[in-house]
């Protein structure tokens, strides 16, 4: 690992605080406790990008002052049972990463607020009116899409190897600023149609079940999610292409392999014939130290192990066939008026046959 800052107090700085004679002799190593100073940090990637938005926050951890004529640091009231050790900022790497994250650790345990400052679009914040004494920064709020620099200690004055500088630009190392990998796992829906035309404004519904309730999983609304198995429901209407949502890794995911279920569930729409596909989807992280980038393995298998493509679901709609209707008597045009006429000439007969009947007998 590079060094993390090319900024930190050590042990000329040291020196020069702790031999007043040697100070008294030369006043450009003399700090002068009546000013204030300032800390500006850029943040930027190993390719000189700069890594804008999010804060930062800076934490007075020590003071520097003249005790009987010493120059020397004093823990301040918020860090006095801390128990740090300021000796690191001459032993430890530059920025004293451990130092720097036994501080942040102790001041978010005991609820220590520090000073605030906005990272612009270029990656710029800067500190202002800062007294003299040991500075932890910490990155409270990275930059959307990226890992948060790692904690640094930062001295205000800061000796430049030949005089005392009250305002201080710290570099974090580029491979701080780590942007984090991310995927938005595709998904595509597909309808047959066998008979009939299916409803372009069917509901389907999916669901990413991962394998741990604690995998990271996309981001969406809360409303979405299952607390208990931290699996993930989204609603889509007829076919097409969908997303999950962005998944985020950081450089605390390097190493791991995270697995998740993805599978249609069973609805109750008319004339569809759901998908029983389950699909295991496969990321592991692993870093590319050359690149400074966090990399993804995305592998997709279906739910007899065998490695496909893409997750596709296919939904058949078919409509029952209607029974045949019963015969239909054609209408023929029947005039219904001539019936009566009819009835009256059959009852004619009827009674000219029965007289006839009774002449004939008689005679």
């Amino acid at each position: 690992m590079k060094r993390l800052m090319t900024i930190l107090l050590v042990q000329i700085m040291a020196m020069a605080m702790c031999v007043p004679a040697f100070a008294a002799e030369h006043d450009d190593q003399q700090p002068d406790y009546t000013r204030t100073g300032s800390v500006a940090v850029d943040i930027t990637t190993a390719k000189g990008e700069a890594v804008g938005g999010g804060t930062l926050t800076a934490y007075l951890a020590a003071e520097a002052v003249n005790k009987d004529g010493e120059n020397t640091f004093v823990l301040t009231e918020d860090f006095k049972d801390s128990g740090l050790d300021l000796s690191a900022i001459e032993t430890e790497e530059n920025g004293s990463p451990k130092l720097a994250a036994a501080a942040v650790d102790y001041a978010a345990r005991n609820g220590i607020t520090g000073k605030t400052a906005t990272i612009d679009d270029k990656g710029h914040a800067v500190f202002s009116e800062l007294s003299l004494g040991l500075y932890i920064v910490v990155q409270t709020e990275p930059a959307k899409g990226y890992e948060p620099i790692r904690p640094f200690a930062v001295t205000v004055p800061f000796w430049d190897g030949t005089k005392l500088v009250y305002d201080v630009t710290a570099n974090p190392k580029p491979e701080s600023a780590v942007a984090l990998a991310k995927y938005d796992p595709p998904m595509e829906k597909l309808v047959i149609e066998k008979n009939g035309k299916a409803p372009e404004d069917s509901v389907f519904v999916f669901r990413m079940e991962p394998k741990e309730p604690w995998y990271p999983m996309p981001e969406a609304s809360e409303a979405d999610y299952d607390t208990k198995t931290g699996s993930l429901t989204i609603k889509v209407k007829g076919a097409g292409s969908y997303e999950f949502g962005w998944m985020y890794f950081g450089k605390n995911d390097v190493g791991s392999t995270y697995t998740y279920d993805v599978y249609e569930v069973k609805g109750d729409a008319a004339n569809y014939e759901y998908d029983t596909q389950i699909y295991t989807l496969t990321i592991q992280v692993t870093y590319d130290e050359a690149a400074g980038e966090i990399k993804l393995d995305i592998k997709y298998t279906d739910k007899d192990g065998k490695e496909v493509d893409a997750i596709k679901f296919t939904n058949v709609y078919e409509e029952e066939t209607p029974p045949s209707p019963p015969p239909v008597i054609p209408v023929t045009g029947q005039l219904w008026w001539p019936v009566p006429l009819l009835a009256v000439v059959g009852v004619a007969l009827v009674a000219f046959g029965v007289f006839r009947s009774r002449k004939e007998k008689k005679a």
